[in-house]
């Protein structure tokens, strides 16, 4: 196997709404620039793919431009490219596929698609040293995911959500309470002023051992309807006690998962997990050590992507031309990767 000795990485995610990319070198964030398209979906109450890849196109000559320019480089000195091709929108990561093919054209260098949550796995690194193996919480809008990382590469999911993720959660309960989309924020700053044991979320329970460390959070989805649809509640105290539930239900897979582990370092990634309110609670838990990234690395950015991908080069792998886009992948899934070098 080739071992590229390869010292900036360029990082190209465009999985969603957010185009954002980010140089590393050594494992070190050098540059980072992260703008979103979401001011265009708000009116829709969510993202609109034909949208999201009509402003990626848009947008990334500036972004290319501005994350060169943050660290005084020229894209002669970008020497790899590592670049998301799912899961996601299929348009989105089309955008940034091409992208990533033809900047590895025309300056010839290698390049390499990663998966996204890849990404937000290697998040935690840029901040925190990680000793192997480590449990993985990753809680975005689109996933609520256990994670078993064993080494730099190698995962094992072992719990997964049976039907919404957490955030999508949030998502849906904002928009019923008439929040402008994206309300996690908004949401978040109101779980912080209520009083979260004002409301009772009962949390599932699984007889099937197989699914022990498996998450359902539409039971919480439809007390949390009922609630709103009697239009008797205080606002603050129903936020408050909803994230208390999302959390209780996290911690209570996440211990079980660490007690049948041994394991009890714990990252809790994606963007989710930019909440003050499940971080507070979290850090509360005693036992177990909990890392975040800071929020600006929790939500979807290059530099995790290019942080992926310099692992990926450094041992000699990379993609072919052919790499297309795969909405639906699975972690572990990388059917275009090659390991001979250009």
């Amino acid at each position: 196997m080739v071992n590229f000795k390869l010292m900036r990485i360029l990082g190209i995610e465009t999985s969603c709404d957010d185009t954002s990319m980010g140089v590393v070198e050594n494992g070190k964030l050098i540059s980072m620039v992260r703008t979103s398209s979401e001011e265009f979906h708000v009116r829709y109450g969510g993202v609109v793919p034909e949208i999201a890849a009509r402003k990626h196109l848009e947008l990334f000559p500036f972004v290319l431009k501005e994350v060169l320019r943050r660290d005084k480089l020229k894209l002669k000195d970008i020497e790899g490219i590592s670049v998301t091709f799912g899961p996601g929108l299929v348009g989105s990561l089309l955008v940034g596929t091409e992208l990533a093919k033809t900047l590895s054209f025309f300056l010839k260098i290698p390049f390499v698609g990663v998966n996204h949550l890849e990404g937000h796995i290697y998040s935690i690194f840029f901040e925190y040293k990680m000793d192997f193996p480590f449990l993985t919480l990753l809680i975005s809008g689109g996933h609520t995911e256990i994670i078993l990382v064993q080494g730099h590469l190698k995962y094992k999911i072992i719990g997964t959500t049976l039907d919404d993720a957490c955030g999508e959660i949030i998502d849906k309960i904002g928009r019923k309470l008439g929040f402008p989309y994206p309300a996690g924020r908004e949401l978040d700053k109101l779980a912080l002023k209520g009083n979260p044991d004002r409301y009772n979320f009962t949390l599932p329970r699984f007889k099937d051992r197989k699914k022990r460390f498996s998450f359902s959070f539409s039971g919480m989805k439809t007390q949390a309807l009922n609630i709103i649809n009697s239009k008797n509640f205080v606002l603050e105290d129903l936020v408050s006690s909803l994230f208390k539930g999302i959390s209780e239900e996290l911690l209570d897979r996440i211990k079980l998962a660490s007690k049948e582990t041994g394991i009890t370092n714990i990252s809790v990634v994606g963007g989710v997990s930019a909440s003050k309110f499940l971080r507070e609670r979290f850090r509360r838990e005693k036992g177990l050590n909990f890392y975040f990234p800071s929020p600006e690395l929790s939500t979807d950015n290059g530099g995790m992507i290019a942080l992926v991908g310099e692992e990926y080069l450094k041992r000699g792998f990379y993609s072919s031309f052919e790499l297309d886009a795969v909405s639906h992948l699975k972690l572990g899934e990388n059917p275009y990767l090659k390991s001979d070098r250009i």
